[in-house]
């Protein structure tokens, strides 16, 4: 089943599964048959919509296909959860459009942190990360409207929009004594992959901003190439990388880790089991001296595959915990509206979940002002102490 591990809706990212169709004859004798949905146990849902049929003075606005569809989205609703949504038309396009890594925004991607809308990390290079919006800003208002009843894709809504176009965040940071608005120029934008670099005598940076579809197939090229400029040693910066395609983070481990080793693990809550998602190898780089950096932005796929390399071979994560973006949504087609529904959360594989949560780093370090030139394309370990650190750690490895 093809589990994807995605993000970005100029702002967004999530875990989505196998894209299955529902059609309306099996919504309706799904509805019909269960017990749950009996007049009895849903009587004021049936009462109500019995009166406003009977009653409510404009009649021409009793609607039967808007109620139902509002109805839907009260069901959603109803479950607290931020990644369970219902996209229109429009939305689904939009969303499907944004898996390619390419969109009109401001560049960076959101979700829920403690609670409330926040940056989870901006994109290298985009108006965001210019602007200088850091992980887990918190964003009070869109265009000076009230955030704090904006489900995910409304946010979204409002935030993307043409190239040269603006939008106005009102940002609260920790430390700060009052709001600060941050007026963004919409761009296109196209969301990197991998940024590489070799440092002597022998150490390959290789930073993974994304994991998505082009992420693999760079990241083979740039090994290569630092390996052929004597690279012996790594350092993967994943800070700020939110995640992407699951099939990709995968698709990455499986070449450190040999055949049979636990790539993750997945709680599916109506099943009450974990399924393992396993290496089929070849696993020809564990024995690589690697580290990999992390922080507050490193989220969903990225913690996956760097829990999967600490978990397996030991892999040191140096820097700051991760996110604790750890749920999967699967996304099933009805009619022309699609619905992302949260379904199972991912586990390490030493059975660890992930969501809420994150993964703690072995070595801690706190980045400065500087850092986020490397997080953004520049690395550089003389203002960067998460990279020093990460490669006096990987120094001190010994290659086989």
């Amino acid at each position: 089943m093809l589990i994807l591990a995605v993000f970005i809706f100029s702002a967004i990212f999530y875990f989505v599964g196998l894209n299955q169709g529902v059609s309306q004859a099996q919504l309706q004798s799904s509805f019909l048959s269960s017990k749950d949905f009996s007049p009895e146990s849903y009587k004021v849902f049936w009462q109500t919509w019995d009166l406003i049929k009977k009653n409510y003075v404009d009649q021409t606005a009793v609607n039967p296909a808007k109620a139902g569809l509002a109805a839907a989205q009260g069901l959603i609703q109803s479950l607290g959860d931020p990644y369970s949504e219902l996209f229109s038309p429009q939305e689904a396009k939009n969303f499907n459009i944004d898996l390619n890594g390419n969109f009109s925004g401001v560049g960076i991607e959101i979700g829920y942190y403690q609670g409330v809308l926040a940056v989870i990390s901006p994109i290298k290079g985009t108006p965001a990360a210019k602007a200088g919006l850091e992980p887990n800003d918190y964003i009070l208002k869109i265009d000076n409207q009230d955030a704090s009843n904006l489900s995910l894709d409304g946010a979204v809504s409002k935030i993307r929009g043409p190239a040269g176009t603006t939008v106005t965040l009102t940002i609260m940071r920790k430390g700060w004594d009052q709001p600060k608005d941050f007026k963004l120029i919409r761009e296109n934008i196209n969301v990197p992959a991998i940024t590489s670099k070799f440092f002597q005598p022998d150490i390959g940076y290789i930073q993974i901003s994304s994991f998505n579809q082009k992420t693999y197939s760079e990241f083979v090229s740039a090994y290569q190439s630092l390996v052929n400029q004597g690279a012996r040693r790594f350092v993967l910066d994943l800070r700020n990388d939110p995640g992407g395609y699951l099939d990709t983070a995968i698709q990455l481990a499986q070449l450190y880790l040999p055949k049979g080793n636990v790539i993750v693990r997945e709680w599916w809550g109506v099943k009450k089991q974990a399924d393992v998602v396993y290496s089929d190898g070849p696993g020809s780089l564990a024995k690589t001296p690697t580290v990999i950096l992390v922080n507050g932005g490193s989220a969903s796929a990225a913690e996956i595959f760097s829990a999967a390399l600490h978990d397996n071979l030991g892999v040191e994560l140096i820097g700051q915990r991760t996110f604790g973006k750890g749920s999967v949504q699967q996304v099933f087609n009805i009619d022309n509206y699609m619905l992302k529904l949260t379904v199972a959360y991912w586990l390490t594989p030493n059975g660890v979940r992930l969501e809420g949560k994150g993964l703690n780093p072995d070595v801690v370090v706190k980045e400065n002002q500087n850092s986020a030139e490397s997080i953004f394309g520049n690395p550089d370990p003389t203002t960067d102490p998460v990279l020093a650190k990460g490669i006096s750690i990987v120094e001190g490895l010994t290659p086989k």
